[in-house]
């Protein structure tokens, strides 16, 4: 409470119908009950016993403010007590990140304009040595390419996306990855540079931006998981990509051998001979496989449409940060980390360095070090520093 307001309450106690004094200190009447008045340089004392000492638990905005206005009363309290447990420090540092971003679609323009590659590992060693699986898929067509390997090194990633996406289907214009050594090296960024192929990096702990990859390489392990003998997962995997290459897509809404080749690729459930001259299937694939291809892409647009409604409807918006903006970085790593479960999640505060695009920035730490690699937003949240904290006590 002002100062002022207080003198002047006690001044006029004979009077007030809602106060009255009781051992030196003004309390309020209300609903039957004596709620002592706080002055305004009582407030962070008081705030320290209901909210940060170990036995009030530094519980959230809700039930701090239960736990105080039981006996205590000022105008506004509830406002003045949310500003309190935003800016905690230890409080902060706690919890998970909220996704607050819309999601950002990604243009898809012919097959094989873009494609996304990943390592799966480690799997059980088989026969040939084999432990690690390098996977790739057109975000037009959703045709998987994917290769078993010994090593998951630079030398082996290079060899794959040469062999078997450059030399299989020509040289795509941009290749999404995450920032694995086997991916950023002098060697595969040599084969970009010699291919004229835009190498783009995924943020860190942020699958969403290679979602499309990540979600083949959950099937892709699904599907060996369910096959016989384990230990020969290796020679397995032809046969799931044909499986899946066979498979109608959800977003396309037709299967990626359609449209990669306009035909059907027999399988076992379609051997029969269809008589289809020579004629017949150039004029097919003049007339039909452009038709079919435009249909494909309006289907992923479609597609990519409602997941980003989803996506937005469920999780709030937040303002991006803008540069100079104090924040906390969430430490995915110790997500799944028992060593982590009881230390803080959240590290800093940085500030805000630079705006990437898309909700990913550069942040630099308060003595002015660059971290060189970008963040994704929805991993960072606003520092509220409490040396900026301030409340007005009021009746």
């Amino acid at each position: 409470m002002e100062e002022d307001k207080y003198n002047e309450i006690i001044k006029n106690i004979d009077n007030e119908q809602h106060y009255r004094m009781k051992d030196g200190l003004l309390y309020r009447i209300k609903d039957n009950r004596e709620l002592r008045v706080i002055r305004k340089y009582e407030f962070e004392g008081l705030m320290y016993i209901a909210h940060d000492h170990e036995l009030s638990g530094h519980f959230g905005i809700d039930a701090t403010h239960e736990r105080v206005k039981e006996k205590y009363y000022w105008k506004g309290m509830k406002q003045d007590i949310e500003i309190y447990v935003k800016s905690c420090d230890s409080c902060q540092r706690r919890g998970k990140p909220i996704e607050k971003h819309e999601l950002n679609v990604i243009e898809v323009k012919e097959p094989f304009y873009q494609i996304g590659i990943d390592v799966v590992r480690p799997l059980p060693i088989t026969e040939r040595n084999n432990r690690y699986i390098v996977t790739a898929m057109d975000y037009f067509t959703k045709w998987p390419e994917a290769r078993a390997l010994e090593t998951a090194d630079a030398r082996e990633i290079a060899r794959f996306i040469y062999e078997d996406i450059i030399c299989r289907h020509g040289c795509p214009k941009k290749i999404l990855s995450d920032r694995g050594s086997h991916f950023n090296n002098k060697l595969v960024e040599l084969l970009m540079r010699e291919f004229q192929i835009k190498h783009n990096f995924s943020i860190p702990y942020h699958p969403k931006t290679n979602g499309l990859i990540e979600r083949f390489n959950k099937t892709l392990c699904e599907s060996l998981a369910k096959l016989n003998n384990i230990k020969d997962w290796d020679l397995k995997v032809p046969g799931v990509l044909f499986a899946y290459r066979t498979k109608k897509n959800d977003s396309t809404k037709l299967k990626p051998g359609y449209l990669i080749y306009g035909r059907e690729m027999k399988t076992l459930l379609n051997l029969e001979d269809e008589n289809v001259t020579i004629t017949q299937r150039v004029n097919s694939l003049m007339e039909d496989l452009p038709n079919i291809r435009s249909q494909a892409k309006e289907n992923i647009e479609k597609s990519q449409e409602k997941q980003k409604k989803y996506h937005d409807k469920k999780y709030k918006t937040k303002k991006n940060f803008q540069i100079g903006d104090k924040v906390l970085y969430y430490d995915a790593a110790k997500e799944k980390q028992w060593s982590g479960k009881l230390e803080e999640k959240w590290k800093g505060p940085y500030y805000i360095h630079e705006i990437i695009s898309k909700g990913s920035y550069k942040i630099k730490t308060m003595e002015g070090r660059i971290q060189k690699t970008p963040v994704n937003g929805e991993l960072l949240k606003e520092y509220i520093d409490r040396t900026n904290f301030e409340v007005i006590i009021r009746i």
